[in-house]
């Protein structure tokens, strides 16, 4: 519902007109009355209406005169009607120069004026939306332009001027981080919603006149201009106003918000120091892991921070662990890795350097194995970590069931890996045995250690190789000994035997009778 105010010295005028109309119906509502130019121009700084109707003769300032002393004033400015009972032609005149909707004589007709007013509501409805866009726009381009020190001081007195930011003593930047895991593919990302938000709650204790400045800058971080007219109800203390905040975004949000604070600058103009010096108070950030508000004037003193990487022993361990499937030397690894991060007070850049060599090291592991990256569920995620605002908890978390889904994915890999191996060399045995062949040739032949190969073997089949190669060549033994008429020498030769004896030393240790007498028994058997 638009505001309206009525201006006339007739009171009788003015309550008939309120009962004429249905002001409603029309998308309107009277929010005051004035009986003179000058009591309505204080009237229309304190409401702001959409429109003024006003009469043209009146005391102390004129119709006329309130028009024009309201159009030269900067900002939104409202529709105005005149409602007179004089027809000179110099008045409509000089009220088409000002701008005025439309000139309408004394007596009213109620259609008519209603027509008019519903129509005007749609325009100032549509002009509206444009104004506040345009409005919208100007300050995203301002605070781009201002934080990375693009603004002259001259143009930027002129912006806050435009803006009402001129009234302000000292400016101050902000930055807001809104922590968490990042959403899944099929769900939408929250960042407008959550600067709709952020924008709902600033617009409570911001002057009217003034707005909100929000921008966003990476996902999940928005940079707020905070002029110390925003201070007012909070003892111009930044730190109790930044405390407000956080109190009513936690009420109405489930995720961490982590905020930075630019010191205070006398000039708009100067901007791009506060933004510069809340930029690297993010660095801090794991620093102060129990902290959600940093002040960059808490850490101009602060012992400095590393932006060197994790010691490479821990890299080592790391890996060796994952390698041989240890989960509790795992989480007990990465809980010293997390307190290196706290104790040697890492730059949150580090921190994040860190974590990245251990994923790409683990991933290149997997790649080597000829696993499939992509399956992990947390892959995505860790390869995009600089993206994502996260506490070193929730870090911490997330590394963690990356690394266990890593070290679970490797064991799979290696079983797979392991079982394709021993099915080779069975095979080769298979199709070989006739040849001379032992495990320390099958080894070499297939780049493998003879110790690991053995152990492989009766992992997998359950059986030693030696005697997995003998029960073959018995078995084929057997075979030629029902099939054929091949000598006893001939048969051992056939199946890999240099030497007879030792042949029938084997038969006899797997079959309790001599290769002779196993034949025999076939011929009796066929005899009868």
């Amino acid at each position: 519902m638009h505001k309206v105010i009525l201006v006339d010295d007739e009171n009788f005028f003015r309550k008939g007109l309120r009962s004429l109309i249905d002001w409603e119906a029309c998308g309107f509502a009277v929010a005051g009355e004035a009986t003179n130019g000058e009591d309505a121009l204080a009237l229309i700084d304190e409401v702001n209406p959409e429109l003024v109707i006003t009469d043209i003769r009146m005391p102390v300032l004129d119709g006329l005169e309130l028009i024009k002393q309201v159009m030269q004033k900067e900002g939104y400015h409202p529709k105005f009607i005149i409602i007179s009972g004089h027809s000179d032609f110099k008045y409509a005149q000089q009220a088409v120069r000002y701008g005025v909707h439309d000139f309408i004589l004394k007596p009213i007709d109620q259609e008519e004026i209603e027509e008019t007013l519903q129509s005007l509501s749609n325009t100032i409805t549509e002009e509206k939306l444009v104004f506040e866009r345009n409005i919208e726009i100007k300050k995203a381009v301002l605070l781009e332009n201002l934080i990375y020190g693009k603004v002259n001081e001259e143009d930027a007195y002129a912006f806050s001027r435009e803006l009402s930011l001129s009234s302000a003593a000292e400016y101050y930047y902000l930055i807001l981080e809104v922590n968490g895991h990042p959403q899944s593919p099929g769900e939408t990302a929250p960042e407008n919603h959550m600067k709709e938000k952020i924008t709902r709650i600033m617009r409570d204790i911001c002057d009217p006149q003034v707005g909100v400045f929000v921008q966003e800058l990476e996902q999940g971080s928005y940079g707020l201009l905070i002029p110390s007219t925003y201070l007012h109800r909070f003892q111009m203390q930044i730190s109790h106003f930044v405390k407000w905040i956080n109190g009513l975004l936690t009420c109405n949000m489930t995720q961490e918000v982590t905020f930075y604070v630019g010191p205070a600058v006398p000039k708009l103009y100067l901007l791009k120091d506060s933004f510069e010096a809340a930029k690297n108070a993010r660095e801090y950030k794991y620093v102060y892991e129990h902290k959600n508000i940093i002040l960059s004037k808490e850490i101009e003193n602060h012992q400095s921070i590393t932006y060197t990487e994790l010691e490479d022993s821990y890299y080592h361990l790391l890996m060796e662990q994952i390698e041989e499937n240890t989960t509790m030397a795992i989480m007990e690894t990465i809980d010293k890795i997390f307190l290196q991060f706290a104790s040697k007070k890492m730059a949150q850049v580090a921190v994040k350097a860190s974590i990245n060599r251990f994923v790409h090291a683990i991933l290149k592991i997997i790649k080597n194995m000829e696993g499939e990256v992509s399956n992990l569920k947390n892959f995505r995620t860790m390869l995009q970590l600089q993206n994502y605002n996260l506490t070193l908890q929730q870090l911490r978390k997330q590394f963690l069931e990356f690394v266990l889904e890593s070290k679970e994915m490797i064991t799979i890999l290696r079983k797979q890996s392991a079982d394709g191996e021993a099915h080779k060399i069975k095979q080769f045995v298979d199709s070989h045995y006739t040849e001379n062949i032992s495990l320390k040739s099958i080894a070499a032949k297939f780049y493998m250690n003879p110790v690991y190969l053995g152990q492989l073997f009766k992992k997998t089949y359950g059986i030693y190789f030696k005697d997995y190669l003998l029960q073959v060549r018995i078995n084929e033994a057997k075979k030629l000994l029902r099939q054929s008429e091949l000598k006893i020498y001939e048969i051992a030769e056939r199946i890999g035997f240099n030497n007879t004896d030792y042949f029938v030393t084997m038969f006899g240790k797997f079959e309790k009778i001599t290769p002779s007498e196993y034949r025999n028994k076939l011929l009796e058997k066929r005899k009868v």
